[in-house]
């Protein structure tokens, strides 16, 4: 796609939502990171509101974590993830924050609902 001089220039997050843009790897990373800072936020919320604990929680999260970002670059904006050196490449500053955001929104909901 050949960009002429009076097309505006994509903002980050209107980049996120059009499909078959050029992507840098800094640009994906970062979209990600804040994908799933969102869905950690909100299974931990809805994890800790239904009173759910334990192993299947995690795994749950652990699962979707890396489903929901893997579908989203694959399926949504085409990208294939091999030529950002991988799902671990791009992943791998997200999964740490968001396993913590995930373990603080669970327990906390959970411990001032149901305790």
């Amino acid at each position: 796609m050949v960009k002429s001089e009076s097309e505006p220039k994509l903002t980050l997050w209107q980049k996120a939502f059009v499909r078959d843009l050029e992507w840098r790897k800094d640009e994906l990373r970062s979209v990600v990171f804040w994908l799933i800072a969102a869905f950690s936020l909100s299974i931990g919320s809805i994890l800790g509101v239904l009173g759910l604990r334990g192993l299947p929680c995690l795994i749950v999260y652990f699962v979707g974590v890396v489903v929901a970002p893997s579908m989203y670059w694959s399926n949504f904006l085409g990208i294939d993830e091999q030529d950002f050196g991988g799902k671990m490449e791009i992943l791998n500053d997200s999964i740490g924050s968001g396993a913590a955001m995930f373990m603080l929104s669970w327990v906390g909901f959970y411990t001032m609902l149901h305790t």
